[in-house]
């Protein structure tokens, strides 16, 4: 199941480390649930995509959409 990065090391702007690594793009995903909505990092080796699910604040999400002009994925409380 996929997990949400807590807390995030310091980047440089062109994508590096401080000591000079290269990472690999973060995951993004607004997580809806109606009355409010989060915005949600993963680190890049996760895989998502449309019906993914991972547990956050107590509730299981699951990705239900994907919006192309962002790349970033959208995701809803199971129960709804």
């Amino acid at each position: 199941m996929p997990h949400v990065i807590r807390e995030t090391e310091p980047r440089a702007a062109n994508g590096e480390d401080w000591n000079g690594e290269r990472s690999g793009r973060s995951n993004l995903v607004i997580a809806d649930s109606g009355v409010a909505a989060e915005l949600l990092v993963f680190p890049s080796g996760e895989r998502l995509g449309h019906g993914e699910q991972f547990r956050y604040r107590e509730t299981n999400w699951v990705i239900t959409g994907y919006r192309r002009d962002s790349g970033i994925f959208v995701a809803k409380p199971v129960s709804q």
